[in-house]
């Protein structure tokens, strides 16, 4: 449920806040007051595209809050899943603050994109305004209408529709490419050949070419390094180098160790150090030894080493990948002998798929029927109820095999005739503003028990109606508000007069400025906002006393 709507410096107003309530919420006010301005804020909060105009003169943001509760735990599921945080109150904060190049969208406190509000949006609250009645205008949409108005069997065999659908066009595509692909075979399986023998022919091994590599970085630089170790070789022999310096280091102290004890550490150390020496100039001696190599092995070593760089480069990154690619162009060869096979084969899986396909839509638009039938019933009697008294519908679903799609082989129509000795026509045609409006309600009605979302919203859904259809509508609207919170805008005092909370948005000027207010009515506050709308704004008497009978009457009628 929204529990409140605040608004600080949008449009004309400075700020506001109105705290909603469960039941019928009524919004009234003269032509002119503000009160779409209220009705876009919410839109406004809940994502639309904002305009620079609309923050209010003079300041640099505009600031619009809503506040919901809702126990439903579908929305904590997607409130956990888009990582958003639970208040420890249950309630759920809605935020935007709207600056002039950029807005910010927040939940719970939590910075939330675009998409992910929208999301949060469709859970909480649903919008009906006169553009929104334009949906039945298009028939496009009756479908959609008809599945939203279906249970969850419908829904599964629509998911399933979908399954069958996807994998039919896959093999399709999978055919019509063979087909095509059919003409060019032969110079296909040539390259395919070619590519297998170039591989097979080099002998790959994993892990050879790092090994190359490295051989070949070591003959690369191999004069670098005999140099170098013949430079240190020469520094550190036995004969001339550091060797001789520490032999005679050893015998000097040789002699003195007879004179203190303390002196055999130092005498060993000395040992150590021309142990370690000699063992290092054997080592150096070996490794040169070892580096001989000829002119011939190092041409051999780079040759081996640019055959697995150049197939590298044009099969794979690694030498798995092109063992890999040489795998599958052998699979492609064995496919491409067997080509006439193959595009059997796929043929059969094409027909097979399409009877899949086509079994699956046949059961849904059975489903479908079966939904029109119940949802055509209950739509009559909702608009009746509503004063269409001569109406004669029907929910129309129309198989065609021919236009198999995703969504099944399904056309629906709503098939109606508003008056007397009139054929039905699609309502797409023959509807007026009015007269949709009404259907608009009727399907709410309709599909209320079926609404998982709280709180319902129409901006003037009364457009083109009056007298006692204007009471009938107001009398469904109080039957959803038992079952949903709803907030209408209305011109209507009829349906006004049915509000279980009524708030009147006014116009007025505070120190030359324009501000628009909202504010909850009482009693008596009540009766003379009703006997205005009745009295066409000059408060009188008689209106006042026909405002209380009204009001007395939408009480009689909602008990």
């Amino acid at each position: 449920m929204l529990e409140s709507i605040t608004v600080k410096n949008l449009a004309l107003i400075k700020e506001s806040e109105v705290m909603l309530r469960p039941g019928l919420n009524i919004l009234s006010g003269e032509t002119g007051a503000g009160k779409s301005i209220i009705l876009g804020s919410i839109r406004l909060a809940l994502g639309q595209r904002a305009g620079r105009d609309i923050i209010r003169r003079g300041e640099e943001y505009a600031l619009i809050e809503l506040i919901f509760t809702s126990d439903s735990e579908e929305l904590q599921r997607k409130m956990e899943e888009l990582d958003i945080p639970k208040e420890a109150d249950g309630t759920i904060s809605i935020q935007r603050k709207i600056m002039e190049n950029r807005s910010v969208c927040k939940c719970n406190g939590e910075t939330i994109s675009s998409r992910a509000l929208k999301e949060i949006a469709s859970m909480l609250i649903d919008i009906h305004g006169q553009n929104d009645t334009q949906t039945l205008l298009d028939a496009r949409n009756y479908r959609d209408i008809l599945d939203d108005y279906g249970d969850e069997t419908l829904v599964a065999k629509k998911d399933q529709m979908a399954t069958f659908y996807t994998e039919y066009r896959r093999v399709c595509e999978e055919l019509e490419l063979a087909l095509e692909s059919n003409t060019a075979k032969d110079k296909d399986i040539a390259l395919a050949r070619f590519e297998v023998e170039e591989i097979e022919a080099a002998r790959l091994e994993i892990g050879e070419d790092e090994t190359l590599d490295e051989k070949y970085h070591l003959m690369k630089n191999s004069q670098k390094i005999a140099e170098s170790l013949g430079k240190i070789h020469s520094a550190i022999n036995m004969d001339s180098g550091a060797g001789v310096q520490i032999g005679y280091s050893i015998r000097e102290m040789g002699n003195v160790l007879q004179y203190d004890e303390k002196l055999t550490g130092m005498s060993e150390s000395l040992a150590d150090a021309e142990d370690i020496l000699k063992d290092t100039i054997r080592s150096i001696q070996d490794y040169m030894e070892n580096m001989e190599f000829s002119e011939q092995e190092f041409r051999e070593t780079e040759s081996r080493l640019d055959t697995y760089n150049h197939l590298k480069d044009k099969y794979g990154n690694t030498v798995e990948q092109v063992l890999e690619y040489a795998d599958s162009k052998r699979a492609f060869i064995e496919k491409m002998e067997n080509y006439e096979g193959y595009i059997e084969e796929l043929k059969a899986k094409n027909d097979k798929a399409l009877e899949d396909a086509l079994k699956c839509a046949r059961e849904l638009s059975a489903i479908r029927e079966s939904t029109a039938g119940i949802m055509q019933e209950k739509l009559i009697g909702n608009l009746k109820e509503l004063n269409f008294d001569s109406i004669q519908l029907r929910v129309a679903v129309n198989a065609d095999e021919a236009n198999l799609g995703r969504y099944g082989i399904d056309d629906v129509d709503f098939l109606v005739s508003f008056n007397m000795g009139e054929p039905v026509k699609s309502l797409s045609m023959v509807a007026s503003g009015g007269e949709l409006s009404r259907f608009m309600l009727a399907l709410k009605a309709a599909t209320a028990d079926k609404e998982s979302i709280e709180t319902l919203i129409f901006d003037e859904i009364d457009s083109g109606i009056s007298g006692k259809t204007a009471w009938n509508v107001s009398q469904k609207m109080a039957v959803l508000s038992k079952e949903h919170q709803v907030i209408a805008i209305t011109h209507l005092p009829q349906i006004a007069a049915m509000a279980d909370t009524h708030y009147l948005i006014e116009k007025r000027v505070v120190e030359d400025t324009t501000i628009t207010d909202i504010k909850r009515l009482g009693e008596s506050e009540r009766e003379n906002e009703i006997a205005r709308m009745l009295s066409g704004g000059e408060l009188t008497e008689t209106g006042l006393s026909n405002a209380k009978e009204l009001i007395e009457n939408a009480r009689s009628c909602k008990i």
